[in-house]
């Protein structure tokens, strides 16, 4: 049938093109293709016989099938209806009942879609790969839970799966929110959580429901109506729950989303490896490129003289989902939530049972709970200082105390509802922020537009308190263009000006809060001695320093920064100071003229914060 809007042959020449970008060429597509066509076709194979034996009814099946893979048509026919058993030191060919021959089948088909999308995915990582960067970014697409009308051995792994990451959720953002509020002794709200290990410990454990799975799939002649006898007498867990009315082969598990009801039937067949070493063989034996190299490293293609069990199902996928959580761990972890409003996919529709069903299931309500008692932005003196004290009223006075600038910027915003921790500021009003967005950004465009005409842009602009043409120590605009650096009075015009290539180097000092622009100029006379000019710019701290320099590095401007613990008395002292300007040769160092352009951005107001 076809699609409406669906063009199956641009789809194709987009997948082509893709494959041929990430470095797969027209030879391994060609393998690749043949493969997924191999695994749709002996899917169609069907199988004649009882319980003990089995052959194939369709052998034309077969022969297309054989001729996908690049494998002998007798000898898949005979990977797909019997077995090799090894008994000592001889192996037998042990015949396959029809349901165990159908089994074997879809492993087959299984087992390569598995493998084939795992070489897809290598591939793509080797093309991608670089030494240059050690961060990357990783995308986890997780749907949530899933409830079916039966639901099997598949849902109880996935919702498994869920749970593991819904308590990774807990143990990294709302457990770790609220031991923050309590290390930095700040007033909170203590808020109630759940936490879902007992139904993790209820899957995993050794004495958990994997641990039952797998030792019902050793035994030869396990079976699921035994599974469940056992799981019914041995879990105790509050978790777990027989319904005394239900069939004999259901149980549910109390899922962090509710309450989940699961059928056995089936479970210890999927959790068995049918992946026999007659299957890892014919793969092996393949002409196609692509499919001998899918199975080299499986238990069964080790040639150890014995034919070692593989891990079953639900081991490896437990050993998986724990190097997923690893993994995760090491990570800075960020959630995006998508919730779908209806399940017709009409626009303007909204169905609130199933979108609240989705807002449970993928565990929000514990993230509005901290978030509500909590505080929506957190932030460390240094840094919310440089950010933010460029929207405070005045800068009159030196200030090397990043908690006591953090605070004054606070109470100059007139923001309401903040603690001061040890290390941080919290601020429970997210619109506090927003308004200190908008002054900050009114800022920059008032700093932009005081620029000469000629300039190249603005690099960096901040408020802080330095020497003005005048020599009298005041609150200044300092600009960052491409050009030099920059110090304005509030009305634009010019204080003090250093071209970028007269500048010899740039110190500072975090702790106490400055930061100084050092220059090397020829005297008045030729015998003169060289003049130093220093320039101090106080209630600057070090996190700003260090955010321009990084700025002016990327943009090729190679300025020396260092942290440095002193500075030249005439950096201080205005006398000093204009004393070194007089001594410099004529038009060594030039003051810029004011903008004739320039207009504030606030529309004549200055950009501090009433």
């Amino acid at each position: 049938a076809k699609v409406r809007k669906v063009d199956d042959a641009t789809n194709f020449q987009d997948t082509t093109a893709a494959m041929s970008y990430v470095g797969i060429n027209d030879a391994e597509q060609r393998s690749v293709f043949e493969l997924v066509a191999f695994i749709l076709t002996v899917g169609n194979v069907t199988f004649t016989g009882d319980r003990n034996t089995s052959h194939v009814e369709n052998k034309s099946v077969v022969i297309e099938a054989a001729k996908l893979l690049g494998v002998n048509p007798k000898r898949l026919g005979g990977a797909l209806t019997h077995r090799t058993v090894k008994s000592g030191v001889e192996k037998i060919k042990a015949p396959l009942g029809v349901q165990n021959a159908q089994g074997a089948r879809d492993a087959l088909a299984k087992a390569l879609y598995g493998k084939l999308f795992d070489w897809i995915v290598s591939r793509t990582n080797v093309a991608i790969a670089t030494n240059k960067y050690s961060a990357s970014i990783g995308v986890l697409d997780i749907y949530g839970f899933e409830i079916l009308g039966v639901n099997g051995f598949e849902q109880l792994c996935i919702n498994y799966t869920n749970e593991k990451l819904h308590q990774l959720f807990i143990q990294l953002t709302l457990k770790a929110e609220q031991e923050e509020y309590k290390r930095e002794g700040i007033r909170w709200e203590k808020v109630k959580y759940y936490n879902n290990k007992p139904i993790c410990d209820l899957v995993e454990t050794k004495r958990g429901i994997f641990a039952f799975l797998d030792d019902e799939s050793i035994y030869p002649n396990g079976n699921d109506k035994s599974l469940f006898n056992k799981m019914k007498s041995g879990l105790r867990q509050p978790e777990f729950i027989t319904p005394p009315k239900g069939p004999a082969t259901q149980f549910q598990i109390k899922h962090y989303a509710g309450i989940v009801t699961y059928d056995v039937a089936g479970m210890v067949e999927r959790n068995k490896d049918t992946v026999y070493p007659d299957i890892v063989a014919l793969a092996n034996s393949s002409s196609n490129p692509v499919a001998q190299t899918l199975f080299v490293n499986h238990q069964h293609a080790k040639k150890t003289g014995v034919f070692k069990r593989a891990p079953t199902t639900c081991t490896q996928y437990k050993k998986d989902v724990d190097q997923l959580m690893t993994d995760l761990s090491k990570c800075n972890q960020h959630y995006i939530r998508c919730i779908k409003p209806n399940g017709s996919k009409r626009p303007g529709m909204f169905e609130r049972d199933l979108t609240l069903e989705q807002v449970r299931y993928l565990g929000m309500l514990e993230t509005v709970k901290v978030r509500r008692a909590g505080y929506a932005f957190r932030m460390e003196f240094e840094r919310f200082t440089a950010k933010y004290k460029c929207c405070m009223n005045g800068m009159d006075e030196y200030e090397p105390d990043t908690y006591r600038t953090t605070y004054n910027i606070l109470q100059s915003a007139s923001v309401r509802d903040f603690e001061m921790g040890k290390s941080k500021v919290f601020i429970k009003d997210a619109k506090s922020i927003l308004s200190l967005e908008d002054r900050r950004k009114q800022f920059w465009e008032d700093a932009r537009n005081m620029l000469p005409e000629e300039e190249d842009g603005l690099i960096y602009a901040d408020k802080v308190l330095g020497l003005n043409e005048k020599f009298v120590r005041s609150p200044l605009y300092f600009a960052l263009g491409g050009r030099g650096f920059y110090w304005f009075n509030h009305d634009g015009t010019p204080a003090q000006y250093f071209p970028m290539e007269e500048i010899d180097f740039v110190g500072y000092n975090t702790r106490e809060g400055w930061m100084i622009i050092q220059a090397t100029y020829s005297g008045r006379y030729e015998d003169d001695p060289q003049v130093y000019v220093t320039y101090l710019s106080q209630n600057m701290y070090g996190e700003e320093v260090k955010n321009f320099i990084a700025v002016c590095d990327s943009m090729g401007y190679e300025l020396e920064a260092k942290e440095i613990s002193s500075f030249p008395q005439d950096a201080f002292d205005p006398n000093e100071y204009k004393a070194n300007l007089k001594k410099i040769g004529k038009g060594a160092k030039r003051m810029i003229s004011k903008n004739s352009k320039f207009a504030r951005a606030s529309g004549g107001k200055c950009c501090t914060i009433s």
